[in-house]
């Protein structure tokens, strides 16, 4: 005897509220060729030939370790694509009028492919998600909200070596208005530890994978939520990672720290500026149309949860910068750092965060007298960073030192902060970070670093296993903002330092404190106590951002599907006509994952799925339900 479960597809959303913003990169839901059983299979695939990976490692090796440092940390090389709609891919019409166009992209043996376009406009009524080979992960939808007048995009990375490309296509949209295409295939070698979740079979969803497994670099860095102190949380907030595309088509990771700036007011102006290093962008171009910039992606909350880094990594991303002023850099300095005078760069982001993402505004000194070199007791001098890539980790010093630069000696004047590092490390990947001092205010921009004295050796290992991506350094050079801030040895006059664009009005600012990154209101000082900025809202489209499968199911199991705008808490419970219980678990932090639920014990009858989140809103609890008809079958 076995059971076949019936699926009927009658979801309701009985309440809940959402957050639109532009700027979110997705805005969750499911493909309609999940919830379309008619699907057609014969997908057109489009191949590539995947760049030679060992050749660009043969070439790192000979970099010096100041060198790998003052650069991008390159974790993928692009490959030249032609993929676009609609010839790349295979139209079909559904019962109700929408129309599903697929098309598969095909690297053989890619650990994992982004997507970059260098078209993309999508009328109202269009969506675009891309899933990888088992469906596993899902990113989407993106929409007309993510058009951006350059026609670039930017789509992160996707595990495996297949990428499914998908349209939903409302009725009545003109398909000639559809522009689709797609130049590169990114293909990632590192930093993609977060996605060996998707490799796993049965239940597997990103946000709740048990020993989920950290990154690659050394075992002795130390997890960024570990740090202590109530100045420490928004300095965290405010550091983000950024991902670019450089000359020959390397991608390449840096950090940085969102920043805030005096004509920043709470409901007017909040400007979402990031400072990052100028080497972050090797080519020293400042171009604002530039497809570097459109297609620069930051990643916001890339961190653990907790200090032991046993919970799971959650990131959220947003695309599309301008560039607003930098210091000059030109191609080759990285090989002689000491050609480099000046090392920072000034993003804004060109849309609104999200409330959702809970980011900060960092305040800021930019005068040397104000910061605390040693700071008193139970404070520390703290970094931010993502090293080779990995989730965000925290580094601390007793003081800190005023050095000239390129001399590197000692000076009152000089324009770099340096610290010899004694807890955590830094590496290739942390350049661009923050650092803050003892009252958490930002002061300096990482900019070079190297190893003083002897590192212990197990500290050349990796957390996941085997030798760290990136040389463990303990002492780095930061780039001053009291330095930056009226800079003019180089660079494009107006737009070659901070004071015009930190102090817009000319007030003679010499620090300010971080802001709500969206809606600019105080927090309470550099670094503040105040910084916990909650999800308080719950997507308002959550019937369309579940599925339930398969349809039928004769084996009692049953895949509940999910990729949600932002990671929430969700109750899912069975329960039979009587409204008894049959079922029940928690998903704590969900938000795109697979969960199997186990109805193998139920007896026959009809029977509701029921999804419960909390919306902020007291007494008030937004559900989904689903109805199942489950009958015996006897088979002979």
């Amino acid at each position: 005897m076995k059971k076949s479960f019936f699926i009927f597809s009658t979801i309701l959303a009985l309440g809940g509220s959402g957050l639109k913003v532009n700027a979110q990169i997705s805005q969750g839901g499911m493909p309609l060729s999940i919830r379309n059983t008619g699907a057609i299979n014969n997908i057109p695939v489009s191949r590539y030939t995947s760049p030679d990976w060992e050749a660009f490692l043969a070439s790192e090796k000979t970099l010096t370790q100041e060198q790998k440092f003052t650069r991008p940390f390159i974790v993928a090389l692009s490959a030249a694509a032609d993929f676009g709609f609609p010839q790349s891919g295979q139209l079909e019409v559904t019962d109700n009028g929408y129309r599903i166009w697929r098309g598969v992209i095909s690297v053989e043996n890619a650990p994992a492919i982004g997507l970059a376009f260098d078209q993309y406009a999508l009328p109202k009524g269009v969506q675009l998600f891309v899933t990888n080979e088992n469906k596993k992960q899902i990113a989407g939808a993106f929409d007309a909200a993510n058009n951006d007048p350059s026609g670039y995009f930017i789509i992160d990375a996707i595990q495996g070596s297949k990428v499914f490309v998908e349209l939903n296509i409302a009725p009545g949209v003109t398909i000639d208005d559809i522009k689709l295409h797609i130049d590169k295939a990114v293909v990632f070698h590192r930093a993609i530890e977060h996605l060996q979740t998707y490799l796993i079979a049965g239940e597997s969803t990103l946000d709740q994978i048990d020993a989920q497994l950290n990154g690659l670099s050394s075992v002795c860095m130390i997890n960024a939520i570990c740090a202590t102190g109530d100045y420490v949380a928004n300095p965290r907030k405010a550091t983000v990672q950024t991902l670019s595309i450089g000359a020959g088509g390397q991608a390449g990771l840096c950090s940085g720290t969102l920043v805030n700036n005096a004509g920043n007011t709470a409901g007017g102006t909040c400007k979402p500026y990031i400072t990052t290093a100028s080497h972050c962008e090797l080519t020293g171009e400042t171009n604002n149309s530039s497809a570097k910039f459109a297609q620069l992606l930051v990643r916001f909350n890339f961190e653990r949860p907790d200090c032991a880094g046993t919970g799971a990594t959650n990131g959220l991303s947003m695309t599309g910068v301008n560039l607003i002023a930098r210091s000059a850099f030109q191609s080759g300095w990285e090989q002689n750092i000491g050609n480099i005078k000046g090392d920072f760069m000034l993003y804004e982001l060109k849309n609104a965060i999200p409330a959702s993402y809970g980011a900060v505004l960092s305040g800021w000194k930019r005068q040397d007298a104000d910061v605390q070199t040693t700071p008193g007791a139970g404070k520390k001098i703290y970094g931010f960073h993502h090293p080779v890539g990995d989730n965000k980790k925290m580094s601390s010093s007793a003081s800190t030192i005023s050095y000239a630069w390129p001399s590197q000696v000692p000076s009152a004047t000089g324009a770099r902060w340096g610290v010899q590092i004694t807890e955590g490390y830094a590496s290739p990947g942390s350049s661009g970070s923050g650092l803050f001092d003892g009252d958490g205010y930002l002061i300096g921009i990482a900019s070079i670093a190297g190893q003083v004295g002897n590192i212990p050796a197990n500290c050349n290992n990796a957390a996941a296993g085997g030798t760290a991506q990136g040389p463990p350094m303990n002492a780095v050079m930061y780039q001053k903002i009291s330095n930056a801030w009226a800079y003019n040895e180089n660079g494009i006059a107006g737009s070659n330092n901070l004071k015009p664009f930190l102090d817009p009005a000319n007030a003679g600012i010499a620090k300010i404190n971080s802001v709500n990154a969206t809606t600019c209101t105080a927090l309470t000082s550099g670094g503040g106590t105040d910084g916990a900025v909650t999800i308080n809202r719950v997507d308002e489209q959550l019937d369309a951002n579940v599925s339930v499968f398969p349809n039928p199911s004769k084996d009692g199991n049953i895949q509940l599907q999910f990729n949600l705008k932002e990671a929430i808490d969700m109750q899912v419970t069975v329960l039979d006509v009587a409204g008894r219980v049959v079922y029940k678990t928690q998903l704590k932090n969900a938000r795109n994952g697979v969960k199997n639920l186990d109805l193998n014990h139920v007896a026959n009858g009809l029977y509701v799925v029921k999804i419960t989140t909390a919306s902020g809103f007291a007494g008030k609890k937004p559900q989904i339900t689903i109805e199942l008809n489950i009958h015996h079958c006897h088979w002979a």
